[in-house]
């Protein structure tokens, strides 16, 4: 019996005669995901991973302040800001947690970005929709340049963390000019211009094209934009209409759905550094083509970490 009892015991250190308060000091070293697989070890475990004392470590700190949400514990409200963002900034911003690591999140709202024209009625329209955070969104009537811009500041972020930017929008029925138009994406450090990243990408799915209508292309001449049919338009310069791009690069450069409704199309990414402050910049923009696009409604930019770098 003696000897059952001595294996026992080298088999592996016995936690149960550690204090709670000690169980839970440690995993608040750890992270939000290694606490929900610890608790259920035991009782004890389970008391010490729920507890304030852990989850405030995984909580900004910030958080309490600008959160006026009604919780029984922090592990409550960390869960909370996982699924329900917070609106900030007089409704202009959103705030949310990525769920396994903790990170911030930003979504600049369309009102918190730069858009050429955007206070135009003729060009833009700003109108609410059921499905969006925001109090309004911002719907593409009819341009031939458009640019998106929107900036944050870095520190407003998680530092030491890869993040992406994500331009986030719908289509409506009357969504055209984008189907084999690509626009140019960038996110850079403002004070960076050696490190300036611009690609193009295609707003429109693969499968947008069947079943909407074929709108006139413009051909711009001085400051005027005549119609030209569409089997006319020299969009690639060469005398011919552009091809459809290429589908090895459709999966890379095209949006995808999101679990909101909304699709997203990523714009680049950046680094954030422990103890550095800097404005990010990102765009959108097509302003080469000549050619009017429309039926574009635009909810925001999101900011959140790159899924698998940190």
């Amino acid at each position: 019996m003696a000897a059952a009892e001595a294996a026992k015991g080298r088999d592996g250190p016995d936690f149960s005669e550690l204090p709670e308060g000690c169980i839970a000091r440690v995993v608040s070293f750890t992270s939000p995901t290694d606490a929900c697989r610890l608790a259920p070890v035991s009782s004890l475990f389970r008391s010490a991973c729920d507890s304030d004392a852990v989850w405030a470590s995984f909580l900004p700190p910030e958080c309490r302040q600008m959160v006026p949400r009604r919780v029984s514990s922090l592990k409550e409200l960390y869960f909370s800001l996982c699924d329900d963002p917070v609106l900030v900034d007089d409704g202009k911003m959103s705030f949310s947690l990525e769920r396994h690591s903790g990170k911030k999140c930003i979504m600049l709202s369309a009102r918190a970005l730069s858009i050429t024209w955007g206070d135009t009625p003729r060009y833009w329209s700003w109108n609410p929709m059921t499905d969006s955070r925001f109090s309004e969104v911002a719907e593409l009537i009819n341009v031939c340049w458009l640019e998106i811009r929107g900036r944050i500041s870095s520190r407003m972020l998680s530092p030491g963390t890869r993040y992406a930017a994500y331009l986030v929008f719908k289509s409506t029925p009357t969504f055209y000019g984008f189907d084999f138009q690509s626009v140019e994406v960038g996110v850079r450090f403002v004070d960076d211009e050696a490190g300036k990243r611009e690609r193009s990408v295609y707003l429109s799915g693969e499968n947008n094209t069947r079943g909407r209508q074929t709108m006139p292309r413009f051909r711009r001449i001085g400051f005027r934009f005549l119609p030209m049919p569409f089997e006319l338009v020299d969009d690639n310069r060469d005398g011919g209409p552009r091809p459809a791009p290429a589908s090895a690069e459709g999966n890379e450069n095209r949006p995808k759905e999101r679990r909101d409704g909304w699709s997203e199309i990523e714009l680049g990414e950046f680094l954030t550094k422990d103890g550095e402050d800097g404005e990010v910049e990102m765009s959108v923009m097509e302003t080469k083509g000549g050619n009017w696009k429309a039926g574009l409604v635009v909810e925001g930019i999101e900011i959140r970490p790159k899924e698998g770098k940190e």
